[in-house]
Formats: C-alpha cells, sequence, structure tokens
C-alpha cells in the first residue's frame, strides 16, 4: 500500500501540463517578441539559415533599420534627473 499524502504520477503530469497551459497567453507573445527582435538582429546576415543579402537587399534593410527607432535604450536614471530639477552633475 502507498503513503498517504503522496499524489501519483499522473496527477503530478496533470498539474504540470496545466501550469504550462495556463501560462501559455503570457508566455507565447515573450516568445513572439523574441524571436521578432532575433530575426531582425540576424537580417543583415542572412537571417537564421539564409543566404547572405545582395548588396541591394543589404542596402534596402540598412536603410529600413534607420528609420526605426533604436531598440536599446538605457534611461536608468533618467527619473532622479527628473526629480532633482534637472541639474546634471556630469555637464561641467
Amino acid at each position: 500500500m502507498g503513503e498517504r499524502g503522496t499524489m501519483d504520477e499522473t496527477t503530478k503530469a496533470i498539474i504540470k501540463y496545466s501550469a504550462v497551459i495556463i501560462s501559455l497567453p503570457w508566455v507565447l507573445p515573450f516568445m513572439k517578441a523574441l524571436f521578432r527582435d532575433l530575426a531582425q538582429a540576424f537580417e543583415e546576415d542572412g537571417g537564421f539559415l539564409g543566404d547572405p543579402p545582395t548588396e541591394e537587399q543589404l542596402r534596402e534593410i540598412r536603410e529600413r533599420k534607420a528609420g526605426e527607432p533604436d531598440p536599446l535604450v538605457n534611461e536608468v536614471l533618467a527619473h532622479l534627473r527628473d526629480r532633482s530639477g534637472g541639474n546634471d552633475r556630469d555637464a561641467r
């Protein structure tokens, strides 16, 4: 006879798969954005498995990227600068 209070393997599997299914609405948009960013990062090299682009295609890719905002923006201390009245001690 089994011990009382332990779960069998079927119950554990049901709980695991239920947790995965419940988390999909949060995980799928994240994975989609991650894949899109990676695809854009590798675009100039030909993508994940593709051949390198021709000079004309490379020029078009770079022109399109030049019109997009830079995704790497770091403004960690911007709220501190605004709170202190705009005094920037690095601007001497």
